[in-house]
């Protein structure tokens, strides 16, 4: 009798114990999680676009992608049960489905990049990642012809005049991903040279003869953004979507590094 009472209560215990670690980890499923949603890239298309991740929807106006428009969402999505959630582009005029992605299955962070040209979804070209340099990527969104140009980082000393250029590419041609391996050189080691400078677009082989447009606006674009890699830096993959707006050059960065600053 002492042996099945001691069974008896054995069993009650373990009953017990199943029940709390269930409430526990009941508990853990409905704890609220904050996600921070990075969405980047370009809606070449005819009709505004509207992101959702679930059942939320992104369409107060500043959210909506326009036509021929960066798209630059910056959210904190905010859940408490764990399943695949999807974050979509929808054409809001025809309804189709443009885009689905899962949300990452933990973390704090995601980024999603989204290119819509010519009526597909453009794939964005991330080259690997190499230790002993860093990786950058450039997409060129013109249209006007396919003559080929020279990308250089360019900054100009306003005391004594001197300028200086670090060649990225050269007779490279547009509406193509151009990968290429930079390390700053001992002049852009200076951030603020770097800040203070311009990514430059030019004629193959040449340093006056703008390429685009043949206007310097619509040619040049302020470093100052880019968050180019500094001195020291090694191993980043980043990929930049360059386009036209009506007066300048604009761009997307394709990455997201929330720990460099």
């Amino acid at each position: 009798m002492k042996v099945l009472n001691k069974y008896i209560r054995t069993a009650v215990l373990a009953v017990a114990l199943i029940s709390v670690l269930s409430a526990c980890n009941k508990e853990d499923q409905n704890v609220e999680r904050a996600m921070q949603i990075i969405v980047s890239g370009y809606n070449g298309g005819d009709n505004p676009l509207m992101i959702a991740i679930d059942t939320t929807r992104y369409n107060r106006p500043n959210d909506i992608l326009k036509p021929a428009s960066l798209a630059g969402l910056n959210t904190v999505y905010s859940y408490s049960t764990q399943k695949e959630r999807l974050l979509t582009i929808t054409d809001t005029v025809t309804k189709k489905i443009l885009y689905s992605k899962a949300l990452p299955a933990g973390g704090s962070k995601a980024n999603f990049n989204f290119i819509y040209l010519d009526g597909r979804e453009l794939e964005v070209d991330e080259p690997v990642a190499d230790p002993a340099t860093n990786k950058l990527s450039f997409y060129i969104q013109y249209t006007a012809d396919d003559s080929p140009f020279d990308i250089f980082l360019y900054n100009k000393n306003n005391e004594s005049g001197k300028e200086h250029r670090q060649y990225l590419a050269r007779n490279v041609r547009p509406r193509t991903w151009i990968s290429l391996d930079y390390l700053p050189d001992e002049y852009f080691s200076d951030m603020n040279a770097v800040r203070a400078g311009s990514i430059c677009f030019t004629k193959a082989g040449t340093t006056d003869e703008w390429a685009f447009n043949q206007d310097e606006n619509m040619s040049k674009m302020s470093a100052f953004g880019l968050n180019l890699p500094k001195a020291g830096e090694k191993g980043l993959v980043l990929p930049y979507f360059v386009v036209q707006d009506a007066t300048k050059l604009v761009y997307t960065r394709l990455f997201f590094y929330p720990d460099r600053s």
